[in-house]
């Protein structure tokens, strides 16, 4: 199911784009036991993208983030992942389970960056304003560069918008002649500020006058056969 939505986002979102620091504040704060890798929470590469089921409808939402089934995907643009933690924004409490693992509560959005267009986007669906409470599931999963990690879903509320987050084992070293070195498990890259899923129903498109138009002497015309065919 994923393949073909995997080809359309690699033809929407250009990789210049996606992980463009001008285009998204990608920020990353630390949370529970996961650290950010470059220490100040900024610049990590945008390369962890969320694949539902069909557009959203909101101008800085991802054309193929709305997911309105029981699943979705996480694919890597770029580099890969140990592990990948999924995190999440509600519009109320916290609810609803991935790969069968309920969320932990946060009390903060880790990606901090991104409240501002989780806000446009529930605004254009009609999903409320603003989130109300958070939390994360670590899936305990790697993913290569490329590849699609399908997530089931099951009870997740609507509204509900969820972001990716790659795990890698990093190494750091001192400088001067006591070089010593340790490595640690960090967060190396994250979803897009504005890319994000989003759990909820497709938008609801109105016909522009024109296309009412046409229907109004569609169903005239259709009246006239019917009379028509009656009085003969």
């Amino acid at each position: 199911m994923f393949s073909k939505a995997v080809k359309f986002f690699a033809l929407s979102f250009p990789l210049a784009l996606l992980v463009s620091a001008s285009a998204f504040a990608n920020t990353c704060n630390n949370f529970a036991s996961y650290v950010c890798a470059n220490g100040s929470g900024k610049g990590l590469p945008n390369t962890v993208n969320i694949i539902g089921n069909g557009p959203t409808g909101s101008s800085v939402g991802t054309t193929v983030g709305l997911i309105t089934g029981n699943s979705f995907g996480v694919i890597m643009n770029s580099g890969s992942a140990s592990d990948i933690i999924i995190i999440a924004a509600f519009t109320g409490s916290v609810g609803g389970t991935l790969n069968g693992s309920p969320f932990t509560s946060l009390s903060s959005f880790p990606e901090g960056g991104a409240l501002g267009a989780i806000s446009t986007t529930l605004q254009a669906l009609g999903l409320g304003t603003a989130p109300t409470s958070f939390g994360y599931v670590d899936l305990h999963s790697a993913l290569g560069s490329g590849q699609t990690l399908t997530v089931n879903v099951s009870g997740l509320p609507a509204g509900t918008i969820v972001y990716g987050l790659a795990l890698n084992q990093v190494t750091t070293c001192t400088h001067g002649n006591n070089r010593v070195c340790t490595t640690a498990t960090l967060i190396t890259n994250i979803t897009p500020n504005s890319e994000g899923g989003i759990t909820g129903r497709p938008p609801v498109v109105t016909p522009e006058p024109g296309t009412l138009g046409l229907l109004g002497t569609g169903l005239i015309a259709l009246a006239g056969l019917v009379r028509r065919r009656f009085a003969s």
